[in-house]
């Protein structure tokens, strides 16, 4: 079941597309989403994103800088979202040593 996205969410969602687009898949910091919805601080820039993360619209490692990625409709639908998270964050994990042993 897909729950619907709030205005604001919807937004900021249009907002990380088009940005990620023209920008080579980097994501806007989260002072440039703050000024881009005209919210007075991050942490209703964090809130939007944690309700489109648990809408399966979005994906973020947590604690790394401009890490969020749009995901396609019903790509992971069913899948609880703290599985995914672990998913990602073993990935990055595993990265990121590669990078060190190499």
């Amino acid at each position: 079941m897909s729950m619907s996205t709030t205005h604001k969410q919807a937004e900021l969602l249009s907002y990380l597309e088009h940005y990620i687009s023209d920008n080579g898949g980097i994501a806007p910091s989260f002072e440039e989403m703050m000024d881009a919805l005209d919210l007075a601080s991050k942490s209703g820039v964090y809130r939007l994103l944690d309700g489109l993360e648990e809408r399966g619209k979005i994906a973020r490692i947590r604690n790394r800088s401009r890490c969020i990625r749009i995901l396609p409709e019903n790509m992971f639908e069913g899948i609880p979202t703290s599985v995914l998270i672990g998913e990602l964050s073993r990935r990055s994990s595993e990265a990121s040593a590669a990078r060190r042993a190499g």
